[in-house]
């Protein structure tokens, strides 16, 4: 069944991992998001971490920090390698090495920067993943976490499309997102207003 109210069940569902839920393996949340609205899905999610305490669930000692994916590219090593060869390189080489590297640095920046690593109660909110288009996906980033033993709740707002219950960045080719719970149905403009 079809969320109705998408934005609210991915709070609740994150609130409810904080809380000690269990789930396939990590508490890893993907809510599905029509793309243009990205942005507008990270901003409300920012003034949702401000109180998450207001989702009844969410736990009394529970915490929420945001990381922001587009802050985090421009800050690795493979990012800075891509800018430095710029128009020296081939454009093919520059995209495999971003797409053979980016995910293992951009958790490794994560990791350093996650309060609290081993504690599921702390709920880190992974936002912009379209600016890492075409480079890395959801999936990397979640198999590099889980590979850390990051037991943190992870929430990611998913830029695309859900085509036969699997999730598709950009169109591309439709992949389940195993270890993430995703929530049914896609966060749309109706449901930031």
């Amino acid at each position: 069944m079809t969320s109705k109210r998408p934005l609210h069940d991915f709070t609740e569902r994150l609130a409810q991992f904080a809380d000690g839920r269990r789930g396939i393996r990590n508490p890893f949340v993907i809510v599905p998001v029509k793309p243009k609205f990205e942005r507008r899905v990270a901003d409300r999610l920012a003034i949702w971490a401000e109180n998450p305490h207001e989702t009844d669930s969410f736990p009394e000692n529970g915490t929420v920090q945001i990381l922001r994916l587009d802050e985090l590219l421009v800050e690795t090593d493979v990012f800075e390698l891509a800018v430095d060869l710029g128009e020296q390189a081939d454009p093919e080489s520059i995209e495999d090495t971003l797409q053979d590297t980016l995910a293992s640095e951009l958790v490794e920046e994560m990791v350093a920067r996650i309060d609290a690593p081993g504690e599921q109660r702390h709920v880190v909110l992974l936002t912009h993943l379209g600016s890492l288009y075409p480079f890395t996906r959801a999936s990397e980033l979640l198999d590099e976490l889980d590979r850390r033993n990051v037991h943190s709740t992870i929430g990611i707002p998913f830029p695309g499309d859900i085509v036969g219950g699997k999730l598709s960045f950009f169109g591309e080719e439709s992949r389940n997102y195993y270890p993430a719970h995703q929530i049914d149905g896609r966060i749309e403009g109706v449901h930031l207003q």
